[in-house]
C-alpha cells in the first residue's frame, strides 16, 4: 500500500512549514524525521561525493514546530569527514548530531555481517499490526506486521520485537528513509510490560552499510532488543535492520528514557 496524502513525510524532511502533529511520535516530531532533516543538512554542507557511515543524534526536547539546522564540517580528512549539526525549534535547540561521512570503499578489507533472525510470520503471510494513532500519529504512515509472535504490552518473557515495517509513502533517500524505520518499531521493552508507558529516544546512533547505497528496498525486516534497562529510568535498546532477503542496511543503538 501506497499513500498520496499531502502533506507528507518528503515535505517534513524538505523543511516545507507544516503542521506537524500528523508526523508525531511519542510527544514530538518522530526523532527519525528528526534526525533525517539534520542528514539531509549535514551532506549538504559536506559536499557532493560523500557517503553517510554513521550518524549519531542527541533529542533533547520534543520539536513541535518547524526546524532550522545549522551546520558544519568540524573535520575533513582524505578518508572521514565528520560534520556537526545543531536542530532548533522556535528558539530553543531540540536536536545535536554528529554525522560520519566517507568517500570510497577500501578494497579488501574483512568483512563480518550480522546474520537475519528466523521469523515465524514470513513477509507474505504477516499480518498488520494496527499502532493507535492518538497515541503515535505518525503511525498512520507506516506499515507494522509483527515477523514473530510478541507484541507490546504483551507480557512477553523477553524484551524483544521483531516486525516487517515499510513507509505507506515516499522517501526517496535512502539514508533518510533508513532513519525514520529506525525509530518505526515500538520501544522493544514494550514486549514484556502489560500497562502503557512512553519510552522516547533520547539519542540515537546509526551505522549504515555499504548495501544502503545499492539496494533497492521498501519492506525491511526491524529487530529490536533491549540490552539493557535499569531503575534510573533509562534503557539502551539495539537495532538491527535487513532486507527481505537478508542483506544488512543498518545497526542501531538507541538510549530511551522510561516515563
Amino acid at each position: 500500500m501506497t499513500i498520496t496524502t499531502s502533506p507528507g513525510i518528503a515535505d517534513v524532511l524538505s523543511g516545507d512549514d507544516l503542521d506537524l502533529r500528523p508526523f508525531h511520535g511519542f510527544g514530538g516530531l518522530q526523532g527519525g524525521i528528526v534526525a533525517a532533516i539534520a542528514l539531509r543538512e549535514m551532506r549538504a554542507v559536506a559536499g557532493p561525493g560523500l557517503v553517510p557511515v554513521e550518524l549519531t543524534a542527541h533529542l533533547v526536547r520534543p520539536v513541535d514546530a518547524r526546524l532550522g539546522v545549522a551546520a558544519e564540517v568540524t573535520h575533513r580528512g582524505r578518508a572521514v569527514t565528520v560534520v556537526s549539526a545543531t536542530a532548533s525549534s522556535g528558539s530553543r535547540t531540540a536536536a545535536v548530531a554528529t554525522a560520519v561521512l566517507g568517500s570510497t570503499l577500501r578494497a579488501g578489507v574483512p568483512t563480518t555481517r550480522v546474520q537475519a533472525p528466523a521469523v515465524d510470520h514470513p513477509l507474505a503471510t504477516a499480518r498488520p499490526f494496527v499502532v493507535p494513532p492518538e497515541f503515535v500519529p505518525i503511525s498512520t504512515r507506516i506499515e507494522i506486521r509483527p515477523a514473530t509472535d510478541p507484541l507490546p504490552f504483551s507480557a512477553s518473557p523477553e524484551p524483544n520485537l521483531r516486525a516487517w515495517i515499510r513507509l505507506a509513502e515516499e522517501v526517496a533517500d535512502p539514508w533518510e528513509r533508513l532513519l525514520v524505520l529506525a525509530d518505526a518499531l515500538a520501544p522493544s521493552l514494550s514486549a514484556v510490560m502489560t500497562e502503557l508507558r512512553t519510552m522516547p529516544t533520547v539519542r540515537t546512533t546509526v551505522r549504515f552499510t555499504p548495501e544502503v547505497a545499492t539496494e533497492e528496498f521498501s519492506w525491511v525486516l526491524v529487530d529490536a532488543v533491549t540490552v539493557d534497562a535499569s531503575d534510573d529510568g533509562w534503557l539502551t535498546e539495539n537495532i538491527t535492520i535487513w532486507t527481505p532477503d537478508g542483506t544488512p542496511l543498518a545497526t542501531s543503538s538507541q538510549l530511551r528514557a522510561v516515563r
